[in-house]
């Protein structure tokens, strides 16, 4: 198998032809349908033969309690139109940066065809720079879990705030026994009402079934150790059709590794001035409101810059509406730097003082790893 070099690499090289897709007008039930009878995560809509958008299963989680029989516009994402013609590692930027796993690729502002994270990912073994990086340098450490005992709808909040697609079950001792995605969470929460007085109501609403993990989640969990590497990881996402691996050693759950993990590594090698920064999960139309929050992350990667050269930073904010009362917000950040990876999270009524605090939990764990490291050569030199 020949190395490939990424920087050449065009859209038209690794895209999929786009056989699945739905119109619009089409009613959720048709689209459901689609998705679960060809296992797809998303599918792009057209007007014609112009994409004007895409579904996936989080459009479903931010619309609830809809009739199947409302149409696909009601909740269909905005997708960035990539160009046939455009670098391959640009397009995965678009990607990340809208927070899409695929997007519709166009000729003329026709679609001729579709990439997916797969469809990038497929090239990873082939990637002299990546393929025999280990896991243990880009894994999520500490990833959240839930128990057999846990309930479905327990899972689908942690996988709507932590912006993932599956989570892993473990048992008392910490021991990963298996894994739940949001494919499976569909199938039980997302089903007719029969009752329903609204028919097909879509399930998933305020009140869904009281089903336990431990009866829907498949054993065992794909997973992988530490020490394995990125080709290794893509091989396997793509043979099992995974969006998300887990990382184990001795049995005990250590790690996570993503589809949108892999893509960092991706876009983390273009070149570039400043930080890729993506923020995900906010639901806010004032453009004031994405200045000071992008403020607020310039200047705080300009003192990072100090002490670790800061490549990628990646936040998820879920907001929780309160009833009569101010919205309350989540935060989970992901920062990447030349030489390690950092994580962050933090709760707040106010937006900017929930970001502001977690980006300077970051800047104290980035000081106090210098500085550990910093002792460390010391004792080696005096040694």
């Amino acid at each position: 198998m020949n190395d490939v070099q990424i920087d050449r690499l065009l859209v038209k090289d690794v895209m999929s032809s786009a056989a699945v897709t739905v119109n619009k007008g089409d009613t959720l039930a048709e689209v459901l349908a689609r998705m679960k009878k060809d296992r797809l995560r998303e599918v792009p809509v057209l007007d014609g033969e112009k994409p004007i958008g895409l579904v996936s299963y989080s459009s479903f989680l931010t619309r609830r309690s809809l009739p199947l029989s409302s149409k696909v516009e009601q909740v269909m994402l905005p997708c960035p139109r990539l160009e046939e013609d455009m670098l391959l590692a640009n397009a995965a930027e678009e990607m990340m940066s809208a927070g899409v796993r695929g997007a519709p690729v166009v000729r003329a502002h026709k679609m001729v065809g579709f990439i997916s994270r797969s469809d990038i990912i497929r090239i990873l073994p082939q990637v002299a720079q990546l393929k025999d990086k280990k896991v243990v340098t880009f894994m999520s450490a500490n990833p959240v879990s839930v128990t057999e005992q846990e309930t479905i709808r327990h899972a689908q909040i942690l996988m709507k705030g932590l912006n993932e697609k599956a989570l892993p079950v473990v048992d008392a001792s910490k021991r990963l026994i298996g894994a739940i995605g949001m494919r499976e969470v569909m199938d039980v929460l997302w089903t007719s009402k029969k009752a329903a007085r609204t028919p097909n109501e879509i399930m998933g609403g305020r009140n869904p079934p009281d089903i336990n993990v431990g009866s829907i989640m498949n054993r065992p969990a794909i997973a992988v150790t530490p020490q394995d590497t990125i080709g290794k990881v893509a091989t396997i996402m793509l043979e099992k059709h995974l969006s998300t691996i887990f990382v184990h050693e001795d049995g005990k759950l250590v790690g996570v590794v993503s589809q949108a993990d892999l893509m960092e590594q991706i876009v983390g090698l273009k070149p570039r001035e400043g930080v890729f920064v993506q923020l995900t999960g906010l639901d806010e139309e004032d453009p004031d409101v994405y200045e000071v929050l992008y403020g607020l992350i310039e200047k705080s990667m300009k003192r990072i810059d100090k002490i670790q050269s800061p490549k990628i930073f990646t936040v998820h904010v879920t907001v929780y509406h309160h009833e009569g009362m101010r919205s309350k917000y989540s935060l989970h950040a992901r920062l990447t730097t030349e030489k390690s990876l950092y994580y962050a999270s933090g709760t707040d009524w106010s937006l900017y003082k929930t970001l502001d605090a977690l980006l300077v939990q970051l800047e104290k764990s980035i000081k106090k790893e210098s500085e550990k490291q910093r002792d460390q050569r010391r004792t080696n030199q005096s040694s």
